[in-house]
């Protein structure tokens, strides 16, 4: 589990979210969501925000509603987090 603390608090089931606790995904996860990035020719990343958000949504346990209420500051350092699950750059703890 993955602690992310917010900049900004975010509203999901009622409760005011400071601390966002993430799982790791999983073969199924990827295989219904697919790949949060693509590799670019210049050995760089692509993120995709859209399927990001969805992994936020489901690897935190919060509604697609709230995930929409970020910071665009908090989704940039979760989007790292997520790609890091998969490029192998995640930091264990809290960011």
């Amino acid at each position: 589990m993955k602690e992310i603390k917010l900049i900004k608090p975010v509203l999901a089931h009622g409760e005011e979210i400071h601390v966002l606790e993430m799982r790791e995904p999983t073969g199924k996860d990827v295989r219904e969501l697919g790949f949060p990035y693509t590799a670019s020719g210049d050995a760089g990343v692509k993120m995709d925000a859209g399927v990001i958000a969805k992994y936020i949504s489901r690897l935190a346990s919060i509604p697609p509603s709230s995930v929409d209420e970020m910071q665009p500051s908090d989704l940039n350092i979760i989007s790292w987090d997520i790609v890091g699950f998969f490029l192998g750059t995640s930091a264990q703890g809290s960011s």
